[in-house]
């Protein structure tokens, strides 16, 4: 069935299909918060997706981190104890505010502990810490089934992205007036209620992630950007948040202006307004509305490589910075990327995978990690058996060559645009997709008008102009390229290994730069290896002294 989409995109055409602007009903409530609102009549239920202009692009480098908890302890559930008012509120406030003394109580005592072997504290501490977090969990809701909204029949899920904060809901029509009462609350009161787990949970699932290829790239195509920001290079600012910290920062964050709410189903705009302008409409405006400043990376940095021994399969992970959404060049890369890597048919899985055999796998992702800031088109590689990153690396450059130089077949061409559009058409069937569309739009490209302008403007491209952007952008004073080998730890001695793991642990705590910290480790260990094996332990014990418990 899914071979017959593109064929009836084709034949019945477009732009018959297509919804127009006007379906897109748009309203501005008195506080700022501006609502999107599409009509399905024949829907019995409504989707909405509330979107925080932001993301972790603008997170303080000292609350990194903040974004992905605001996701998980703010929309994770939807408890009674965090949106319900009145006695219970001001109790759990204060037990919260004692859980944040004594977390960071216990904190610091740790860190004094490293350094002084005397007598410590910190079994007492940690005593009081577990009985004040036994009331805590006495006054939270632990069933699943004490969910307002699963209780109603409905969803929820949250995202963090880098451009924004993404919470969706799904409910019955009867639950709209509940809907709209329960997350002006939760906005109004901002609870975090259980902010202290999710935050060792996210700690916990960073560690155990370990170092990835998507990240090594990102750091090293956009050093001392927040786009090339790995988070589990932050664990002792993310160990050092405060509850207190983060609920300041959703403040500013969730504010009404930075806010799109998009509602798509049986909802017509005269019955919801009133509705939305009682409760969204009554949140308080912000009084510090200002952007966030930062850095700004030249996209012809300069051909940057770097070349990392991880554990696991060899990689070849190639990107190129490109312009924002709202840059002029961004479509025609749009379907240049298409054109690469953009299903079964593109070039690369073609050439690469089914007629070359060198590549078992080939994956493109086009604004990594976002679009409202400059950002990467990305190539991922995994060498079939017996071929080198080097013959891949060789092989997706020759691919580059050919698109920017080489006429564009017209039956591709037509191919790569109608798959375009069967996409966008797919999109459009699915509420919870067109309101990630409308959100992504607003978001990235601040219009969320983009969503249907695109797919019009990438019809009226033509071949030349998508292989000048092609040129402008995929060349080499552009490029990043990360060679993932696998791991060649095994291959040192226990002692030199272990002082690797540290010197990048400690690189990572002070170099955004991949490039430039790849090579202070290789340097560390090159001078190291002239100390005698009792020198060289000493070395370790200093350095690793330095290092946080989750580090080590």
């Amino acid at each position: 069935m899914r071979l017959l989409v593109p064929i009836l995109v084709t034949a019945l055409g477009l732009q018959a299909q297509v919804p127009r602007l006007t379906e897109v009903q748009e309203r501005r409530l008195g506080n700022g918060t501006r609502v999107l609102l599409v009509q399905r009549r024949e829907l019995s239920a409504f989707h909405a997706t509330l979107v925080f202009r932001g993301g972790r692009a603008e997170e303080p480098t000292a609350l990194a981190g903040a974004t992905d908890l605001l996701a998980q302890v703010l929309y994770g559930a939807t408890w009674p104890e965090d949106v319900e008012p009145g006695k219970a509120k001001l109790e759990l406030d204060t037990l919260l505010k004692q859980e944040e003394g004594l977390l960071e109580a216990v904190r610091l005592e740790r860190q004094r502990q490293r350094r002084d072997a005397a007598a410590s504290q910190l079994p007492a501490l940690e005593a009081s810490l577990a009985t004040l977090q036994g009331r805590l969990k006495s006054h939270l809701s632990a069933s699943p089934l004490a969910d307002l909204y699963t209780s109603r029949g409905g969803r929820q899920a949250a995202e963090a992205t880098a451009d924004a904060l993404v919470a969706s809901t799904e409910l019955p029509l009867e639950a709209f007036d509940f809907w709209c009462r329960t997350e002006a609350q939760r906005l109004r009161t901002l609870q975090l209620s259980r902010f202290s787990g999710a935050r060792a949970a996210l700690n916990t699932v960073l560690q155990r992630r370990g170092t990835q290829g998507l990240a090594l790239l990102r750091g090293a195509a956009l050093p001392g950007h927040p786009y090339g920001r790995d988070l589990a290079d932050h664990l002792s600012a993310l160990e050092a948040l405060r509850w207190s910290d983060l609920r300041s920062y959703a403040h500013r964050a969730l504010s009404p202006d930075r806010l799109t709410l998009i509602l798509i189903g049986g909802l017509a705009l005269e019955q919801a307004l009133p509705v939305l302008e009682r409760s969204f409409g009554a949140l308080p405006a912000s009084l510090d509305s200002e952007e966030a400043l930062l850095p700004e990376i030249p996209a012809d940095l300069g051909d940057r490589r770097v070349q990392v021994a991880l554990g696991g399969e060899a990689r070849l992970l190639t990107g190129w910075r490109i312009p924002a959404r709202s840059h002029r060049d961004h479509l025609p890369l749009r379907l240049a990327a298409q054109l690469l890597g953009g299903g079964n048919t593109s070039r690369l899985q073609t050439r690469l995978v089914r007629q070359r055999l060198l590549a078992r796998e080939v994956t493109l992702q086009m604004d990594l990690p976002g679009s409202h800031l400059p950002g990467l088109l990305a190539v991922d590689l995994k060498p079939a058996e017996g071929h080198s990153l080097a013959e891949l690396e060789n092989a997706l450059q020759n691919e580059i060559l050919r698109l920017q130089q080489e006429p564009i077949p017209q039956e591709e061409w037509a191919r790569a645009l109608t798959m375009l559009e069967a996409d966008y058409l797919r999109m459009l069937d699915d509420p919870a997709s067109l309101a990630k569309g409308l959100g992504r739009a607003w978001a990235e490209g601040g219009d969320w008008r983009l969503l249907e302008l695109d797919v019009q403007r990438l019809r009226a491209l033509a071949p030349e102009v998508v292989q000048a952007a092609a040129r402008a952008w995929l060349k080499p004073s552009h490029r990043t390229t990360a060679l993932l080998e696998p791991s060649s730890i095994d291959g040192l001695d226990p002692l030199e290994a272990e002082t690797a793991k540290v010197l990048s642990a400690l690189a990572a705590n002070r170099i955004a730069d991949l490039a430039q910290r790849e090579h202070l480790v290789k340097e560390g260990l090159r001078q190291l290896r002239m100390l005698s094996p009792e020198e060289r332990r000493r070395t370790l014990n200093l350095l690793a002294a330095q290092l946080g418990p989750e580090k080590r």
